[in-house]
């Protein structure tokens, strides 16, 4: 039901209630106004026969006659004594009269000193109107036929229900006028609040009618517009600024005065798992660790809520983690909340030094393959009466430094395309498991040869929207260079610990040798060798890690290496979903 209905159909009942409550009222009113005029009546008759009546003296039926003939001929007198004996009775004989004394009329005119009753008479073989009064010693009845006459003189007229049935309609009109000029403001009203909850407003559509109701749901309505507009401006600007912090590249989280996590950026993420033993998702731990103990003394200092500052608190202090620095910095604000950046603060080498350092590092490289290769082939031409197993021997060789060399140009190339042409590799939906899975099918006879196991514990639904190829070098690069260096009877552990709508965190590592402390801070640099001459007897280029850094980056990620604690190299990073 609506509102309208609603308030007509509970003000009509008020009213018919109320109205029927009136006419019952009135009916009883008047038929007890009519029962008292007939009993009045009868009352003058009774008082007329006392007055010939004493308690010493026996009933004296002829003076009782002679009054008789003086009342109405139908008016039937009856006199009982105290044991409700008839000793007088103006229809019949005293003797053949049974006693009256259970009669209600004389029951209650013995209890209370009258009463009257309308009932049927054996006697007289029709109903009367009995009224029965007590005079000392004696109880006089009187009473006149129950016949039409009188009934109709009982009877009440419907002069008032008339009145009140053609004053209906106009109540029903006026309750019909009050309710919709009600009802409408409160429908609207309730139309605009469904519509807010759905956040449909159709502002320019709803309109209320000109009442006090109606300027008040204006009022609602226009104050409404305006705190929705305003909340509309705070969710633009919390995009933008989430959006902000997404791609910012120093990791940053805001918590409540309660220590409770608002937001947290992937690079704090990433960088705060760093100080974890094992990678987590839960930021809540930081408190548990020792290297933030600064910070939680600081935040103890400034933990008052409300409290205003001419300049927020700022607390900043390096942290090195391995031969990595971060810079941890907090922030609090007014409303007792609070800030925590983490920034890397080891990149001190500038992009024009990298350059040339690859410029150098890439003629080094060129020099040694190609002098090996001149060397074999003027060996080969001065020496044509060589020993055919020596020449095959020597052809080898140079067949593989020629590889070496194609595999040097191949990596070069990639590296330099993902460096000043990005924009150039095609991006698709990618499965990250089935890559893994086809590296392995690849590397199988290395993988059996080293006695190695590789976990792909990444779920087989995981997809990122990225270049097939630079996808695949990040993991081909990793595992074999775990093949190469992280020794024999390893075991190489690929997961996802923690998905987002934007980003997944990967979690790469084996259980090999490890690399000593002093190389982690410079593995990703283009053609680093933590040992001298490694890469050269083992094919390598020496820009292996440098390309997965730069295909991580290239997806959105970011990506940390450090030694597990159990022994083996672990590679923590990210990829844009």
């Amino acid at each position: 039901m609506s509102y309208r209905s609603k308030l007509f159909a509970n003000i009509f009942t008020v009213f018919l209630v109320f109205t029927v409550i009136v006419v019952v009222f009135q009916h009883r009113r008047e038929v007890t106004y009519r029962r008292d005029v007939v009993e009045n009546r009868l009352c003058g008759y009774a008082d007329i026969y006392a007055k010939l009546l004493n308690d010493t003296v026996a009933v004296d039926s002829q003076r009782m006659k002679d009054v008789s003939r003086l009342m109405p001929a139908d008016l039937r007198l009856t006199v009982i004594d105290r044991e409700g004996n008839v000793v007088y009775e103006s229809a019949a004989q005293p003797q053949s009269m049974d006693n009256h004394q259970n009669r209600p009329e004389v029951r209650q005119a013995m209890k209370q000193g009258e009463g009257w009753d309308i009932r049927y008479s054996s006697t007289e073989s029709k109903e009367y109107f009995y009224l029965a009064k007590r005079y000392g010693a004696y109880t006089i009845r009187v009473s006149l036929p129950y016949d039409v006459s009188l009934q109709n003189l009982l009877k009440t007229d419907n002069i008032f229900l008339w009145f009140i049935l053609l004053l209906l309609p106009l109540v029903i009109f006026m309750l019909v006028y009050i309710s919709g000029h009600f009802g409408k403001s409160i429908a609207m009203l309730k139309f605009f609040v469904s519509s807010a909850e759905r956040g449909l407003i159709d502002y320019d559509h709803i309109s209320f009618p000109r009442s006090e109701l109606g300027e008040i749901g204006e009022t609602i309505m226009q104050k409404y517009k305006e705190l929705d507009e305003s909340n509309r401006n705070i969710v633009r600007e919390r995009e933008k600024l989430i959006r902000h912090f997404l791609y910012f590249k120093e990791g940053i989280a805001i918590f409540t005065p309660t220590r409770d996590l608002v937001y947290a950026n992937p690079h704090f993420l990433q960088y705060i798992n760093l100080l974890f033993d094992h990678p987590s998702a839960d930021v809540s731990k930081i408190w548990q660790l020792d290297a933030l103990k600064p910070v939680i003394e600081f935040l103890q200092l400034h933990r008052e809520a409300g409290k205003s500052y001419d300049e927020a608190p700022v607390y900043s202090y390096p942290l090195a983690v391995g031969r990595q620095i971060l810079n941890v910095q907090a922030l609090v604000y007014n409303d007792g909340g609070f800030e925590i950046t983490l920034s890397d603060i080891t990149e001190t080498e500038k992009t024009i030094q990298l350059k040339q350092k690859m410029s150098n590092n890439i003629t080094h490289e060129l020099r040694t393959p190609l002098s090996s290769i001149r060397g074999y082939l003027e060996t080969l031409l001065a020496h044509q009466d060589m020993d055919p197993a020596r020449r095959q021997h020597f052809l080898k060789q140079a067949n593989d430094q020629t590889l070496r060399l194609t595999n040097l140009i191949r990596d070069v190339a990639l590296i330099t395309r993902v460096d000043e042409a990005p924009r150039t590799f095609e991006r698709e939906p990618v499965n990250l498991h089935k890559i893994v899975s086809d590296i392995c099918e690849e590397f199988h006879g290395a993988i059996e040869q080293h006695h190695a196991t590789i976990d792909n514990e990444l779920q087989p639904d995981l997809q990122v929207k990225g270049n097939y190829s630079l996808l695949y070098s990040i993991f081909r690069n990793l595992i074999e260079n775990s093949l190469a260096y992280a020794g024999d009877d390893i075991r190489i552990h690929v997961e996802c610990y923690r998905q987002e709508q934007q980003l997944c965190f990967i979690d790469y590592y084996d259980t090999g040798k490890g690399v000593p402390e002093e190389h982690l801070p410079h593995l990703f640099e283009r053609f680093y060798r933590v040992s001298q001459g490694r890469t050269r007897d083992d094919g390598g280029t020496g820009l292996g890690l440098s390309i997965v850094r730069n295909a991580v980056r290239f997806h959105g990620g970011d990506i940390s290496v450090r030694n597990r604690k159990g022994g083996g190299l672990e590679f923590l990073f990210t990829l844009s979903i």
